[in-house]
C-alpha cells in the first residue's frame, strides 16, 4: 500500500489560489481544500498554523507575482521611455489572454477585490492597488506626461484595469463579455499617453 502524495509549501499556496480563484476567499477553509486534493486536513499543518497563514501566504505571493515582479519585469527592459506601453501590453496580455493560466490570474485577481472588506485581504489589496497606481503613474512620467496629468491617468488607467478583469472574470456566467485584446490594447495606450 503506497503513501499518499505530500504537497509542499508551494503547492499548498497554488492549491489555495486556485480554490479562492473558483470559490472565494470566504470558502478557503482547510479541510474541503484538504478533501479536494485526497488529503487530510492534518497534511496543511506542517506549512501553515492556520487557514489565515495559508490566505496571508497566498496574498504574499500574490502581491510578489501580480505587483512586484511586473515591475521589475519592466524596469529590467531598456527604454525607459517605452515602460508604460511594455507596461500596458504585459499586464493587459495576462487579462486578455485565453487558456487556463490567464483564467485562474483573472479569477484570483476577481476574487480578491471582492473580498477587499476582508480584514486580511483588504491590506494586501491596498497595497497592491497603491504599487500599481504609483508604477503606472511613474512610468507615464517616463513617457513624457506632466507628473499631475500622469497620476490622473495612472488612477483612470487602474480603473479601466479593473474594469478589464471583471468584464473577463464574469465571462461566460451571463454577466460580462469577451475582451477583443488587440484593438482594446490599442485605444487603451492611446488614451493613456494621449498628450
Amino acid at each position: 500500500m503506497g503513501r499518499k502524495p505530500t504537497l509542499s509549501r508551494d503547492d499548498w499556496i497554488a492549491a489555495a489560489a486556485d480554490w479562492i480563484a473558483e470559490h472565494g476567499v470566504a470558502a478557503l477553509a482547510i479541510e474541503p481544500l484538504a478533501r479536494a486534493l485526497g488529503l487530510s486536513k492534518g497534511a496543511v499543518y506542517w506549512h501553515f498554523a492556520s487557514r489565515d497563514a495559508l490566505l496571508q501566504a497566498v496574498l504574499e505571493r500574490w502581491e510578489a507575482q501580480g505587483t512586484q515582479a511586473i515591475i521589475e519585469l519592466v524596469d529590467a527592459m531598456p527604454d525607459s521611455a517605452q515602460h508604460a506601453e511594455q507596461l500596458i501590453r504585459v499586464v493587459t496580455r495576462t487579462v486578455t489572454d485565453e487558456g487556463s493560466q490567464p483564467a485562474r490570474v483573472v479569477r484570483l485577481q476577481y476574487a480578491l477585490w471582492c473580498a477587499a472588506s476582508d480584514p486580511l485581504v483588504g491590506p494586501s489589496v491596498e497595497r497592491a492597488t497603491a504599487a500599481r497606481i504609483d508604477y503606472l503613474a511613474r512610468v507615464l512620467e517616463q513617457a513624457g506626461l506632466a507628473p499631475a496629468v500622469a497620476a490622473d491617468r495612472a488612477r483612470i488607467g487602474y480603473a479601466s484595469y479593473v474594469g478589464m478583469v471583471m468584464l473577463q472574470a464574469t465571462r461566460g456566467r451571463g454577466r460580462g463579455v469577451g475582451l477583443d485584446a488587440p484593438s482594446l490594447v490599442d485605444s487603451y495606450l492611446a488614451m493613456l499617453l494621449a498628450r
